[in-house]
């Protein structure tokens, strides 16, 4: 199940979901945290397409924990590494999600919690660490409808926070969002020559909203949205869909459909229709099963990743660190897991300092992350805005080379340039 598809099955919750603490209940005081321990729970896939890049994400926050001494202040502090996955999901899958988020939820030790990873996932666990008020820091989840309003999800993106009056929001990511994502890509389609778009969906929610938004701004971008085809996703074949696209004859095809599967076989059928139109894909569709199954249509893929920003030398001594701990250098996206939980540790700090000797309460940790200031990091100088969302905005524009991403332009989405 994708990303997207599960942001759609969370849809389909009632907020009131959270067994866990009394749904409808009174706001209860936020309590200091008990002991000296303290818990932080990281929720990413063991399998699937993205079980490497989880790998890399896990073993980032680990080695960001290790060079603290596992140690805030007064507090000894623990990751506790949950698989998102199942073995008949294949990949992240919503009830594991839920369960994960409910045990951190249960658990009166914890402090924080990083996740998820895949476009939209974080929908399933919001509800449920907001009900307790627990800090959830997300590293690569871009979904823009968990932190800003999009016409496609009504009511977003307050419907995800059920105590949002009594405590605010709780969710925040290190990665740049969806609406940011929207203006790299029709900036990477301006620089190649797009003047006519064709927008292809589903009835995947984050999909709407990636289009949602980018119809709003492509005119600006001097790109004409000729087509907005809506894909049967139980279709066997898409020649119908597929000759109402070219009869309106785009320059180019913005594929926000969910299904990974099914967007590769997409693109072959539009391939093998008209060899000369370029795709484009964003960062949902960005893992090796989809590369791996483009056929043909990989000589016209362009697809989009975020990217950090320029670490300099701190993102090299982080680099030197992974490598040193592990045997490898990591890939530039492992660097969004290390600074997750760096900003929480640093959250955890400003806290504890706040109290002056006290005990922290999980309110405090979340009301530190939402001060982060901009600050030297592995990617970049940034800060963390009062929608929970970070100051960067670098997407890589990535071609399909030798049946892998290459990397062929990054690019600043507040100014468009390279």
């Amino acid at each position: 199940m994708s990303g997207r598809v599960l942001l759609r099955f969370a849809l389909t919750l009632t907020v009131c979901a959270v067994a866990f603490s009394g749904c409808g209940s009174a706001a209860k005081r936020d309590p200091p945290l008990r002991g000296t321990r303290l818990e932080i729970y990281s929720s990413l896939p063991r399998r699937g397409p993205l079980r490497a890049l989880a790998a890399e994400t896990l073993a980032a926050e680990r080695l960001a924990l290790a060079q603290d001494g596992g140690r805030v202040g007064r507090y000894r502090v623990q990751l506790d590494a949950l698989d998102a996955s199942t073995v008949g999901a294949g990949r992240s899958d919503p009830g594991q999600i839920s369960q994960n988020a409910g045990l951190a939820a249960q658990d009166p030790s914890t402090v924080a919690y990083l996740g998820e990873m895949a476009t939209g996932t974080s929908a399933i666990a919001i509800p449920l660490l907001n009900e307790a008020g627990i800090l959830e820091v997300s590293p690569l989840d871009p979904a823009m409808a968990l932190t800003t309003g999009s016409l496609a999800i009504a009511g977003s993106p307050e419907r995800f926070y059920p105590k949002i009056k009594d405590g605010g929001r709780t969710f925040a990511r290190v990665v740049p969002s969806d609406r940011s994502e929207v203006d790299a890509l029709l900036a990477a389609m301006r620089e190649n020559g797009v003047r006519r778009l064709a927008l292809l969906t589903d009835e995947d929610p984050t999909g709407r909203a990636l289009t949602t938004d980018l119809q709003a701004k492509a005119r600006a971008a001097g790109i004409a949205i000729v087509v907005s085809q809506e894909i049967d996703e139980q279709a066997l074949r898409d020649d119908g869909s597929i000759a109402q696209v070219l009869a309106a004859r785009p320059d180019a095809a913005l594929d926000a459909t969910g299904a990974r599967p099914r967007a590769a076989r997409l693109w072959r059928e539009l391939t093998a229709a008209d060899p000369l139109l370029q795709l484009y894909a964003p960062a949902s569709l960005a893992d090796p099963s989809f590369v791996a199954a483009l056929g043909p249509a990989a000589a016209v893929a362009h697809v989009t990743q975020p990217l950090p920003g320029d670490g300099g030398a701190v993102a090299r001594r982080f680099v030197r660190a992974f490598a040193a701990r592990y045997g490898y250098v990591p890939s530039p996206q492992a660097r969004f897991g290390y600074e997750a939980m760096r900003g929480v540790l640093a959250a955890i700090r400003r806290a504890e300092a706040d109290v002056r000797g006290g005990r922290i309460t999980r309110a405090q940790v979340v009301h530190a992350y939402f001060r982060t200031a901009p600050r030297a990091s592995v990617l970049g100088p940034y800060a963390i805005d009062a929608a929970g969302d970070t100051s960067l905005r670098w997407w890589g524009m990535f071609d399909v080379v030798d049946g892998e991403l290459r990397l062929v332009a990054a690019l600043d989405a507040a100014s468009g340039k390279r």
